[in-house]
């Protein structure tokens, strides 16, 4: 497991435009977010669109009651929040968690029926550490691995542990 040590909303921009440089090179089309209420979730996944080719123009916000935004981006990327559906999927998900040419990015990720994961995805859950976010970074089978390894490696200020 990796960490990394967002300081403020500009560590979480930073980290999310570092996800779109190395996401999608990384084979890893699924992102699982886990964390309370008001701990980044949905702030990071703005970043990530936003830094995505076409994300400029896309309207970033919580899909908690749509349970599904789709965004103009490349690849497209789908965007679910499972906070009102516990135990349900919505079609979009599993639609998008089966295609290969879409970026999945599941919030509440603990409501998510494991057997509709794919086998690669990075598992971020994010963490309150002081004055803090301590995102744990764990990737499902090889390439989720690196991916997590990679974030890591290229986070310039790396939370104690992760060898920075």
């Amino acid at each position: 497991m990796a960490r990394v040590r967002l300081k403020n909303l500009e560590d979480t921009g930073r980290f999310g435009r570092l996800l779109a440089e190395l996401l999608p090179a990384s084979g890893v089309r699924a992102l699982l977010l886990r964390g309370g209420l008001g701990s980044g979730k949905t702030t990071l996944t703005a970043a990530l669109v936003r830094a995505l080719p076409g994300g400029d123009e896309a309207e970033v916000s919580s899909p908690s009651f749509t349970l599904c935004n789709i965004y103009p981006t490349t690849p497209a990327l789908v965007h679910c929040d499972l906070y009102r559906s516990p135990g349900h999927a919505p079609e979009e998900l599993t639609n998008a968690l089966d295609a290969d040419d879409a970026l999945t990015v599941v919030e509440w990720a603990d409501s998510l029926d494991a057997s509709l994961l794919p086998e690669d995805f990075l598992d971020i859950s994010f963490e309150m550490e002081d004055d803090a976010r301590l995102l744990l970074l764990k990737g499902g089978a090889p390439r989720g691995e690196a991916l997590a390894a990679a974030l890591a490696r290229a986070w310039p200020e790396g939370a104690p542990g992760t060898g920075h």
